[in-house]
C-alpha cells in the first residue's frame, strides 16, 4: 500500500492520551516528563506512584494506545493511501447529466447499455461541475472514492472500520479525534437532506446514542454521507438549509461532543439506503468508502 511510501501518521503518546480522557491535567502531565527525565521511571509508574491514576487505569490506556497506534497505522490509510487518487479520479472527469439527473457510469457504457438514471441527488442547473461518479456497489476490497478529507487533514483517526463502537450499521464508520469547533467540510459534492444543531457538547455513554447534531447529505446514485458530533448550534455561523446544493471542501460545520461520545471527534459515514425507500428518515448501513488524502480545486465545464 502507498502508505509505506507517505510520512507515517504521528504515534499517540500515553500522557497525550491520559489527558485527552481526563484523567490527568496538562500541569500534571507536565509534571511527571519533569520527574521521568530525572527518575527514568515509566511515565505510568510515576503517575501511579502520585496517586493520579490507577494500575487498571493504566492498563486500560495502554491497551487504548496500542489499539490507536495498529490502527493509525493500518486504517488511516484511506487518507495516505490515495494521495493520488483525486488526479486519477479527475483525470477523465464524467459529467453530470443535467437534464434528467442521469450519471453515467464507466460500467454501464462498456456493457453496451444504454444510460439510465441512477438516483441520489440532482446537480442544480446552476452547477455545471465535473464530478467523477459514485459506483453502484462498494465492498471493502472496492471501496468508493472520490471523497476529500472532512478535516482538510486535522485530528487523528480514533476509531476506524469494526471498531468497538462501529458495528451493525455504523461497520464502516471513522473517527477522527479533534477539538471543539474545527471546522467541518463537505467530502463530497451533494444536497443537504437534514439537520441538526442543539445538542449540548457534553458528551456521554449510550444513553445519549440519538441525542448528536449532525449534517447529512445526499450524492449521487443515492449515496449519503452524514458529519456525526457537531457543535451546539454551529448552524448559526455556517447557515445551512435543507434541500441547499454544497460543494466538495465546502464548510458545513463545526466538530464538537454531542451525544454518545468519550471525547471531542468527528463522525463519519457513507450510506446506500434500500432501493424500496428512496427516503427514509432513519441512517441506513454504511458502505466501505476511502478518504483521499487531498482534492483538487473542482473543475467546471466551459
Amino acid at each position: 500500500m502507498l502508505l509505506t511510501q507517505r510520512k507515517r501518521k504521528k504515534k499517540v503518546w500515553l500522557g497525550e492520551l491520559l489527558v485527552q480522557k481526563g484523567l490527568i491535567s496538562p500541569a500534571e502531565l507536565a509534571h511527571a516528563l519533569t520527574e521521568q527525565r530525572q527518575t527514568h521511571l515509566k511515565l505510568g509508574e510515576i503517575l501511579i506512584q502520585q496517586g493520579l491514576i490507577s494500575h487498571q487505569q493504566l492498563q486500560q490506556v495502554l491497551n487504548e494506545q496500542r489499539w490507536r497506534n495498529v490502527v493509525t497505522a493500518v486504517l488511516l490509510s484511506v487518507s495516505a493511501l490515495v494521495a493520488d487518487l483525486p488526479r486519477l479520479v479527475y483525470s477523465q472527469p464524467i459529467p453530470y447529466h443535467r437534464s434528467n439527473s442521469t450519471v453515467i457510469t464507466p460500467d454501464s457504457v462498456s456493457a453496451g447499455n444504454s444510460p439510465k438514471a441512477m438516483g441520489g441527488a440532482r446537480l442544480p442547473k446552476s452547477h455545471k461541475r465535473y464530478q467523477a461518479p459514485l459506483q453502484a456497489y462498494a465492498t471493502v476490497t472496492s471501496p468508493l472514492r472520490g471523497f476529500c478529507h472532512p478535516l482538510k487533514g486535522q485530528g487523528h483517526l480514533s476509531q476506524g472500520i469494526r471498531g468497538q463502537t462501529h458495528r451493525g450499521r455504523m461497520e464502516y464508520a471513522y473517527d477522527l479525534a479533534v477539538n471543539i469547533g474545527t471546522p467541518v467540510y463537505a467530502m463530497r459534492s451533494g444536497k443537504v437532506i437534514a439537520i441538526r444543531d442543539y445538542y449540548p457538547d457534553n458528551g456521554g455513554s449510550q444513553s445519549k446514542s440519538s441525542r448528536f447534531n449532525y449534517v447529512w447529505l445526499e450524492h449521487d446514485n443515492g449515496y449519503r454521507s452524514a458529519y456525526i458530533h457537531l457543535q451546539k448550534k454551529f448552524n448559526r455561523n455556517v447557515n445551512l438549509k435543507i434541500g441547499q446544493w454544497v460543494d466538495a471542501q465546502q464548510l458545513i460545520g463545526f466538530s464538537g461532543n454531542s451525544g454518545w461520545s468519550s471525547g471531542p471527534h468527528l463522525h463519519v459515514e457513507v450510506q446506500k439506503p434500500e432501493r424500496a425507500k428512496p427516503f427514509a428518515k432513519k441512517f441506513s448501513k454504511t458502505v466501505p468508502f476511502e478518504i483521499a488524502g487531498y482534492c483538487p480545486t473542482a473543475r467546471f465545464a466551459p
